[in-house]
């Protein structure tokens, strides 16, 4: 054993004649036997091999590069390791046992020796550790059938409800708060409901217009360039306010335009030239579910309409909403003028609808009747079957003077009028100035 510190490497006999052995100071550095493995210096391989008190090792010196000399020995090779009576630093594990943290690392220096990824207690991610960093018990830890819920951790803030929805149920709304529901109330009760015609292809003027307090609002695809899509959209712009219900009049009676209206929300349909008996059927069945019509099953957009959300949206608008659409058919032809008594005998209607221009033109071709004739024989129908009757008017001074006549579902308004009105009588409004300097 040499008497100084510094580096050495141990040889097989560990004696201190051992070629591997150099002295303090030399400058050269032999190298070890073939065979032989290289050791750390002898600071770190003290902290290396360190036991717990008792396991009958000691260090050969200080623990130190620094440390004094201990008594010179001969050294020998350390004896093998039992582990009959030893324990190691780190159980496997698989040998720790819930509910308890991992046991303390045995050192004699202030360095502490790393600990291996692999022997570091694993803490699921889903799972927040328990006081002290603890796993928690068995018993509690998340199965596979509710993996991801959460199992414990913090309480939640002041106002917030810790339990999540069920997914069983779709959130309800009040009847009274859904718009179609209070738009076929009123007109169950006769009593007035005011509507704006949509013509524009927008839906930003859809939401700015359904925001001003209309019971309604009809986008018109028949005499305007909007497309399924753009109905779509401004569906669920009007439909967004709360208050306003979404109504489309369709550009004919073939199946696919009333699939796009539904299937996009619409609380109601309006329907051009319903002339006959046969026709007003066909276009009731195009409006309900079997047994009752022959809609196809695929309204994945209408339930947002409704605030309907959950897993069980579609059943809910099925089952509660789908039979409430309005059916609306629209006379404005001589022939559907004198077939309006029949069809209002089979019921299944919500209004009729009236449309003024098309009915003076079919009026006009016949040269045996007048229109006022025309509208108070509509008129007197109507009123005979208790069915709401309604009409395009083109201002809110002309939709007043109709509720004289008996009228209940009115235009009160449209996107161009208000448009076109607005701009002209502010600029009018402007250049009234301009008169000074004239």
């Amino acid at each position: 054993m040499h008497g100084g510190s510094g580096s050495h490497f141990d040889g097989p006999s560990g004696g201190s004649d051992h070629p591997g052995h150099y002295p303090h100071g030399s400058s050269a550095m032999p190298m070890p036997p073939p065979g032989h493995q290289v050791r750390q210096p002898m600071g770190q391989e003290m902290n290396m091999r360190m036991r717990s008190p008792g396991s009958g090792f000691a260090p050969r010196h200080g623990g130190h590069p620094m440390a004094p000399p201990m008594q010179q020995q001969t050294q020998h090779p350390p004896p093998p390791i039992s582990t009959s009576h030893q324990q190691p630093i780190l159980p496997p594990p698989q040998q720790q046992q819930p509910g308890m943290g991992p046991p303390p690392i045995a050192h004699h220096s202030s360095r502490q020796t790393p600990i291996s990824p692999s022997q570091q207690p694993h803490t699921p991610r889903y799972y927040p550790p328990g006081p002290g960093g603890q796993l928690p018990p068995n018993n509690q830890l998340p199965q596979p059938h509710n993996m991801g819920q959460r199992q414990g951790g913090p309480v939640p803030a002041h106002g917030m409800s810790s339990q999540r929805p069920s997914p069983t149920k779709s959130p309800q709304m009040s009847v009274s708060s859904r718009p179609l529901a209070r738009l076929k109330s009123k007109l169950q009760r006769q009593i007035p409901v005011f509507g704006v015609w949509l013509t524009i292809p927008s839906p930003v003027t859809a939401r700015i217009l359904a925001a001003q307090g209309f019971d309604w609002a009809c986008i018109d695809m028949e005499h305007t360039p909007t497309n399924p899509s753009l109905m779509a959209e401004m569906v669920a712009a009007v439909a967004g306010s709360g208050t306003c219900a979404p109504i489309v009049r369709v550009p004919s009676h073939a199946p696919e335009w009333f699939k796009w209206a539904l299937d996009a929300g619409a609380h109601g349909i309006i329907v051009p030239m319903v002339n006959t008996v046969e026709e007003l059927r066909n276009v009731e069945r195009l409006c309900r579910y079997p047994p009752a019509g022959k809609r196809s099953m695929g309204a994945f957009f209408a339930p947002n309409a409704f605030g309907l959300r959950g897993p069980r949206a579609m059943n809910d608008y099925v089952d509660n909403i789908s039979d409430d659409i309005l059916i609306i058919p629209q006379i404005e032809s001589v022939e559907g003028v004198r077939n309006l008594p029949s069809m209002l005998k089979g019921g299944g209607i919500d209004a009729v609808f009236v449309g003024p221009y098309d009915l003076n033109a079919s009026v006009r071709s016949t040269q045996d009747m007048q229109i006022q004739e025309v509208m108070a024989h509509l008129e007197r129908v109507t009123k005979e079957n208790d069915i709401p009757i309604g009409i395009y008017a083109s201002s809110g001074a002309a939709a007043s003077s109709r509720l004289r006549d008996g009228y209940t579902f009115l235009v009160a308004a449209s996107d161009i009028e208000c448009l076109s009105s607005s701009a002209s009588d502010n600029l009018d409004r402007a250049k009234s100035a301009l008169r000074q300097y004239r």
